[in-house]
């Protein structure tokens, strides 16, 4: 019987255990609110958004791929998206699946797969890595970079997004 109860007893903590290695941490929401915002103010063309959650010193970094299949960096402070000249008159559209997001303490990175169209049309697609901080009580984008890729793309599970299918 002592048997019986040890195996319960372990058979209940091998199926509890994973529930408790992904806990979802508490400024969780906090953190994805801001990384919402970033991809709305992306999407709606939105230089003020852009301009609320971000830190004003930081930085976005794209690596773009050639047509020769070399890659090229280009960095940009941040402060070139608070401009409203620099938003053309394009419908912009990026989604990013399957995060990844780690947090700890005043920090925390968010990473995804993304795709992005402009005017329904597919453009490009890559990978999205923002860096955050915690400043003043607020989580605020620190850095912003990702992967600007034309061949080998792994589309949004969902397919083309509403605007590319009519």
């Amino acid at each position: 019987m002592t048997l019986l109860k040890l195996a319960r007893c372990l058979a209940l903590m091998l199926v509890a255990s994973p529930a408790l290695a992904y806990e979802k941490h508490p400024e969780h929401d906090a953190v994805m609110k801001v990384v919402d915002s970033f991809f709305e103010a992306i999407n709606t063309s939105d230089p003020v958004l852009m301009k609320k959650i971000a830190l004003h010193d930081s930085m976005t970094y794209s690596v773009r791929e050639q047509d020769d299949s070399s890659w090229s960096l280009r960095a940009r402070p941040q402060t070139w998206d608070f401009d409203p000249a620099n938003w053309g008159p394009e419908k912009l559209t990026e989604r990013y699946w399957t995060p990844t997001l780690l947090i700890t303490d005043h920090i925390a990175v968010f990473w995804a797969p993304y795709d992005f169209y402009i005017d329904g049309e597919f453009s490009h697609c890559g990978t999205d890595a923002i860096d955050l901080v915690k400043v003043d009580g607020g989580w605020k984008i620190g850095n912003s970079s990702w992967t600007v890729q034309k061949t080998g793309c792994v589309m949004h599970p969902d397919g083309p997004p509403p605007e590319a299918r009519k």
